[in-house]
């Protein structure tokens, strides 16, 4: 018997991988003065689909997507391409993100939680 759905497992993963991005996001927060240091961030849409469609072959964790340097960013006159406003912007919608996969996963837990309750 499988205890926990896929889905479970989906979310768990997608929160893994935002929660990757956070780190990453955060490391060009306090680097946007640092001369040279490029922003970067982490594509994983595809791998998020994956992890939902079920492909359970899927590689879905943190170290299985590689950070891409923002090549669209403007880079200033000390070489740095962080734009702290962007930068702030990203934070905040994957924070919500982080938020909103979280109550998922609670809520999850929680009718897994009542069920084993009504089992008494």
């Amino acid at each position: 018997m499988q205890m926990f759905t896929p889905f479970v497992h989906a979310l768990g993963s997608a929160l893994s991988l935002h929660h990757a991005r956070h780190n990453l996001l955060a490391e060009n927060v306090a680097n946007a003065e640092t001369p040279g240091y490029r922003g970067r961030d982490l594509e994983f849409q595809d791998v998020l689909k994956a992890a939902f469609d079920g492909d359970t072959g899927a590689d879905r964790t943190p170290a299985s997507v590689e950070p891409t340097v923002d090549r669209d960013g403007i880079v200033k006159i000390d070489r740095n391409s962080v734009d702290l406003d962007t930068e702030m912007a990203r934070l905040s919608e994957n924070a919500l993100r982080i938020v909103a996969l979280s109550r998922f996963v609670s809520g999850s837990y929680q009718g897994l939680k009542q069920a084993i309750g009504d089992l008494r």
